[in-house]
């Protein structure tokens, strides 16, 4: 249904990754009570009580889901039975016109809208050019899922173990890193219905790329070390709040972002967070510099990407591809 309005694709992307910052930003103080004890070899370690009670969180919620979601096809009489799902029963009432209510007005409406907006020049996905700017997109993906899975998943390691920051610092500066991102990405939800998705990508590599230096810098100069990590780190707030969906939004305005495209895109940020994890923890364990080093160079290889993707873009637009494919597409 959102897809029937263009100026809403933008929002609707940007909620997908707002609620997530939420539960990163309470994280670090749910299981602060459980950080700095030392280990024992007998019993359950306090760490693994932490994982337990998110464990716990996360079963409740399911359920909670699922309740929610039964008492509202009871009420509704939505697919409330299995038989209905798999062999679409007919209740054989076909004959009675339904009065159409203020949602299906509504619908109409924004369909109507729609058609009159123009249709913006689209590649298919399964052409040469489009495959190209899919293949970029992805680098990009796993580029931007690298440098996030740093901020987010290493970050209380690299200030505690290797940085001698204590937990409460730790903790405190990771909760207002991921509070800032969701206030950022917050205002960003509305904004992105004016603003296009190529600012909004050049805003948040460039608080990236300033982020890693900041943190690079911060090793040398040892006098300002712990400020210009803090420093680095929220600036970093800016770039990791909306860059994913942000990049679902780009891609959306010159290729039809079809479910297998999607998926393509889920599997490379994917990429990013399974192979970027243990690379930074293995790198981090031979030399604390490589933490800044590394997310200085995703972020310098994700801004290489995007530079090609706007060159192939700028080159089909000269040459008129995008033209003749919405011909095509408006003649099937």
């Amino acid at each position: 249904m959102w897809k029937t309005s263009p100026n809403l694709v933008g929002p609707i992307y940007q909620m997908t990754r707002l609620m997530s910052t939420v539960g990163m930003a309470l994280g670090p103080q749910v299981v602060k009570p459980f950080l700095g004890h030392n280990e024992t070899d007998e019993g359950i370690q306090p760490i693994q009580l932490a994982y337990l009670e998110l464990g716990a969180l996360d079963l409740a919620m399911a359920i909670i889901l699922i309740i929610t979601s039964a008492w509202f096809s009871i009420s509704t009489d939505q697919c409330n039975s299995i038989r209905k799902v798999i062999f679409q029963e007919d209740d054989g009432n076909d004959s009675i016109e339904l009065i159409p209510d203020k949602s299906d007005s509504l619908s109409k409406k924004s369909n109507e809208l729609s058609q009159d907006e123009p249709t913006p020049k689209k590649l298919d996905p399964c052409s040469r050019p489009g495959r190209v700017l899919v293949s970029l997109i992805c680098w990009s993906f796993i580029m931007n899922a690298g440098a996030t899975v740093m901020y987010t998943t290493l970050l209380y390691t690299y200030l505690y173990e290797y940085l001698g920051w204590t937990v409460d610092a730790g903790t405190s500066l990771i909760s207002m890193f991921n509070i800032v991102r969701f206030i950022i990405g917050a205002i960003v939800v509305p904004v992105s219905r004016w603003v296009t998705p190529t600012q909004l990508v050049v805003v948040d590599m460039a608080s990236l790329l300033l982020s890693s230096i900041m943190m690079l810098v911060a090793l040398i100069a040892e006098d300002v070390g712990d400020k210009l990590t803090g420093a680095g780190i929220m600036v970093a707030s800016v770039g990791t709040s909306n860059l994913l969906p942000t990049l679902i939004s780009l891609a959306e305005e010159s290729i039809y972002v079809t479910a297998p495209v999607m998926s393509l895109f889920i599997a490379a940020n994917g990429v990013g967070l399974v192979s970027v994890g243990p690379l930074a923890g293995a790198l981090l364990n031979s030399n604390v510099v490589s933490y800044p080093s590394l997310i200085l160079a995703l972020v310098l290889a994700g801004i290489l990407g995007l530079a090609v993707y706007y060159s192939v873009l700028r080159w089909l637009k000269r040459t008129e591809i995008l033209s003749s494919c919405e011909s095509h597409a408006g003649k099937q």
